[in-house]
């Protein structure tokens, strides 16, 4: 059997290994190596199962973890990351055009014990902590709150063990997913030359995060291409699934004139305690209530195990209003279509606002499912105020995926059973004052013109599977070749094809918002359409074909663009392009 026994001994836990681990121990040739090489294409002399038949991950690859009742536990939400002192940021550096003093922040990755649940010891993970707070017991990092033109400045510390054994690597390099960011403070995956991005054991990196209008380069800023809910983890080649999966992941909540964080201004949406996150997660674990984590198979790991913000199947208490709920997919290979059901499993409609790209142009109204990739999010309205004080509700995935392909079905109808696992429980309370809207207009934007997009330069992506390894146009990652150089401020359309047979992708792209143009030759759905929402995170669907449109507007560097389903995404579905 290939997992960890991790035991708490001492106030401390010793992993014992599966031994074939040794084969993916860093000390082994890196992927840039075996490319130098020319073993692309015979991967299978250096890492042996990387080139194993595709096979489902079945739950009897690792034992089946500890039952536990559920919904004993309130859900654990996020502090904020609090500023610290003004240092002076080594390496980078803000745009002139951020003219607005900037606030700073420290993080530190360490590993610390959480409790999952009552019912279980503490558990071991690694996750972010503010500095400002000596200790932590929270499973998520703080989430970072950030404003319009307001920069921030992040020094990120890695204080992981440099004596870990075990899956996951005590190297860090941290994201800023849906960040508008210079490239040297996106979190690249891997040292370059001029760029060292790759924290060590006692290590620390400043990030810039300059938060202006994507465009300022070229004087158009666009202030419709602000995000909503944004997220910041690991990603470290190769064992990206495996550090995020021990926990590394943030939160960031952004602000402007609309989307204010109040009640009372712009465009007054549910907000403060009434603004609540929910990070979805499946993890298994050992029978001491350990992280258990097969990283021998590269298909997709599925857990036994739902979690909500680090916490077994907690529950949430509501007062009888409008709540805004900011829904993040934190699988590493787990979909979701996440609805909201009564104790009979009668659905609740919602109102859908936002996408993991921002607010929409207007709701989408009388939502009853939420369906979510990895890494995808949406944030959606529900009032409360519809249903007497006692009720409860539950946060429910009826999405029906066997394994590590993917979902049964198609894209535009994923298969759904009939009930499904329920990750939170929701108590509703007494009725109070409720200023909050879910208003008709949000954050309207056009349609891409027909003559920009007919003067694109178009390209083609396909998703695909070669000798064993998840590939990009054929081709393993490979970080000092891009397959793509792209000047500033052009219009290009991207076409990404998934020829893999009936694996589902999604597919992240960094830097830019993707404007959705056709699915298959028609016309996206609302979720997705041009005019109405955009996305950074595009899910392909067995034999998929998506159009979509772009303009890196600002800053040049080389980014990456890959699967988020986090083990495909580390084993070789991953490719850089140039921004110029």
């Amino acid at each position: 059997m290939s997992w960890c026994i991790q035991s708490q001994v001492s106030s401390d836990f010793v992993t014992t290994p599966d031994p074939r681990l040794a084969l993916a121990s860093p000390s082994m040739p890196t992927r840039r190596d075996i490319l130098r090489t020319g073993l692309a294409g015979t991967t299978s002399l250096l890492f042996p199962w990387r080139t194993q038949p595709a096979r489902a991950l079945r739950p009897a690859d690792l034992p089946p973890s500890p039952r536990v009742t559920p919904f004993l536990a309130p859900l654990p939400l996020p502090d904020d990351v609090r500023p610290v002192a003004p240092f002076q940021p080594s390496g980078v550096s803000l745009p002139p055009q951020a003219h607005n003093p900037p606030t700073y922040h420290e993080l530190i990755a360490e590993r610390r014990f959480v409790s999952l649940h009552p019912h279980l010891p503490p558990t071991a993970i690694w996750g972010y902590r503010d500095a400002n707070t000596p200790r932590t017991v929270s499973a998520l990092g703080p989430t970072i709150v950030c404003r319009a033109n307001q920069p921030l400045i992040v020094r990120h510390r890695n204080a992981l063990p440099a004596d870990h054994v075990g899956f996951g690597v005590p190297n860090t390099t941290v994201h800023f997913h849906g960040g508008h960011v210079p490239a040297g403070s996106d979190g690249f995956p891997e040292d370059i030359a001029d760029v060292r991005p790759v924290m060590h054991p006692g290590e620390s990196r400043d990030y810039a995060y300059p938060m202006l209008d994507p465009g300022f380069s070229h004087g158009e800023p666009d202030a419709t291409d602000r995000p909503a809910t944004m997220w910041y983890h690991d990603h470290l080649l190769d064992y990206t699934a495996q550090n995020v999966y021990r926990g590394l992941i943030g939160l960031v909540r952004y602000h402007d004139e609309l989307d204010t964080g109040d009640e009372t201004t712009g465009l007054r949406l549910p907000s403060g305690a009434y603004d609540v996150p929910l990070v979805f997660m499946d993890r298994q674990l050992d029978a001491l209530g350990q992280l258990a984590y097969n990283p021998l198979d590269h298909n997709g790991f599925l857990g036994d195990t739902w979690l909500v913000n680090g916490a077994i199947q907690p529950y949430l208490n509501v007062q009888a209003r409008k709540y805004r709920l900011r829904l993040l997919n934190g699988c590493n290979a787990r979909f979701l279509g996440m609805q909201i059901v009564r104790a009979d499993g009668t659905v609740v409609p919602f109102d859908l606002i936002a996408t993991e790209a921002g607010l929409m142009s207007s709701p989408l109204r009388n939502r009853t499912l939420s369906f979510l990739s990895p890494a995808q999010r949406e944030d959606i309205i529900l009032d409360f105020g519809q249903f007497p004080v006692g009720t409860v509700l539950y946060v429910e995935n009826r999405i029906d995926q066997p394994d590590g392909r993917g979902p049964r079905g198609t894209y535009d109808r994923p298969g759904l059973l009939p009930s499904g696992p329920r990750f939170l429980k929701i108590i509703v309370g007494p009725r109070v004052a409720d200023p909050s809207r879910s208003p008709d207009v949000l954050r309207p934007f056009q349609a891409i013109a027909a003559a920009e997009i007919a003067s694109a330069t178009r390209r083609e992506f396909q998703f695909g599977r070669r000798n064993g390894a998840w590939m990009i146009n054929g081709l393993a990652v490979d970080l000092d070749r891009p397959l793509a150089t792209v000047r500033r401020n052009t219009p290009e359309v991207w076409v990404l094809r998934n020829n893999s047979g009936g694996w589902w992708h999604p597919i992240h792209i960094h830097l830019e918002f993707m404007h959705v143009l056709k699915r298959n030759g028609q016309t996206p759905p609302p979720t997705e359409r041009d005019g109405q929402a955009k996305r950074d995170v595009i899910t392909l669907g067995p034999n998929d074909e998506v159009e979509v449109f772009f303009k890196f507007r600002d800053y040049p560097g080389r980014w990456v663009f890959h699967c988020h389903t986090l083990e495909h995404e580390d084993a070789f579905m991953m490719a850089c392009f140039d921004v110029v």
